[in-house]
């Protein structure tokens, strides 16, 4: 059996046509049809139901699936065993929140080009529903989100951590020497806040329930860019601990103990239960699965 022509079939099934796995492995959709009749033959059954302008797997089909992914896998960890890491080549694509790009981003890119040289990341920034999108539809390989507990069906998780969510302000703030605070001592205080990241719609549903309300002086997409400006005014903000940590450490921002206001979001890093792991992939999940397992 063809293993080129078990990849062909595992990328029909995970692009949802010819067309679109042809475009992806460079080939022409005649020949990927002509591979998939080859393997239909070759097992002597039918892979695919075809309809106008779409397929759809067969009883047979997913169970072909499921052991083409299981051969490719063997023979990936197999190639990986036999060579070294810097021979793992790929190009994938990583879709994650701002927020996760100013934690994992810089150092932690150059991290992993210098364990696999062979590997070219694109890193694209997107909400968390734009990531399920990009998953569902293949457009990105593993995402990284910061939002509640995320459990889909479509979706594993590969690695995640709960993280902290506090109201902080500048060092030296007057409300730096409370020793507990309400939401009402602060909520007609000024604030800077994030436009729209999951733990600012998570605050605002957490006050609409009391009828109350945070109207900002200002709003920043970049919450490292918050905490700078914070740091530097009277403006209170609403951040996870991982973004204001060096802040707070380097004695530019204290949080604040609001007792009435428990919150927290989660890092996930998600692939569809479809995707195939490639040594390029597993790779890029197993240094990120470290990295979270690092910063618990």
């Amino acid at each position: 059996m063809d293993l080129n022509v078990l990849r062909t079939f595992v990328a029909v099934c995970e692009y949802s046509g010819f067309s679109a796995a042809g475009e992806r492995l460079g080939y022409t959709q005649s020949t990927v049809s002509s591979q998939i009749r080859q393997l239909e033959k070759e097992l002597n059954v039918a892979l695919f139901d075809r309809f106008y302008h779409r397929i759809v797997l067969t009883q047979e089909g997913s169970l072909v699936l499921r052991y083409a992914r299981d051969v490719l896998t063997a023979l990936e960890k197999l190639m990986v065993a036999l060579h070294h890491a810097d021979e793992v080549t790929g190009d994938l694509h990583l879709a994650m929140s701002s927020s996760m790009c100013s934690r994992y981003f810089d150092d932690d890119f150059i991290d992993f080009q210098r364990s696999y040289p062979g590997i070219r990341l694109t890193i694209t920034e997107a909400g968390t529903e734009n990531m399920f999108s990009m998953l569902r539809k293949n457009e990105a390989d593993l995402v990284f989100t910061l939002d509640t507990h995320i459990y889909e069906p479509d979706f594993e998780i590969c690695a995640e951590k709960e993280e902290q969510v506090h109201f902080v302000a500048a060092a030296g703030n007057a409300l730096e020497k409370s020793k507990t605070l309400s939401l009402a001592e602060i909520i007609d205080q000024p604030f800077a806040m994030t436009e729209s990241m999951s733990y600012r719609r998570i605050l605002d549903k957490l006050l609409a329930a009391r009828s109350e309300a945070i109207t900002p002086l200002i709003e920043l997409g970049n919450p490292t860019q918050l905490c700078s400006l914070v740091s530097k005014s009277d403006m209170l903000t609403f951040l996870p601990d991982f973004i204001t940590q060096a802040f707070v450490e380097n004695g530019m921002l204290c949080r604040l103990p609001v007792t009435d206001c428990t919150v927290s979001v989660w890092t996930q890093l998600l692939i569809h239960k479809n995707k195939w792991r490639s040594p390029a992939l597993q790779a890029l999940i197993d240094f990120y699965r470290k990295r979270l397992e690092e910063d618990a």
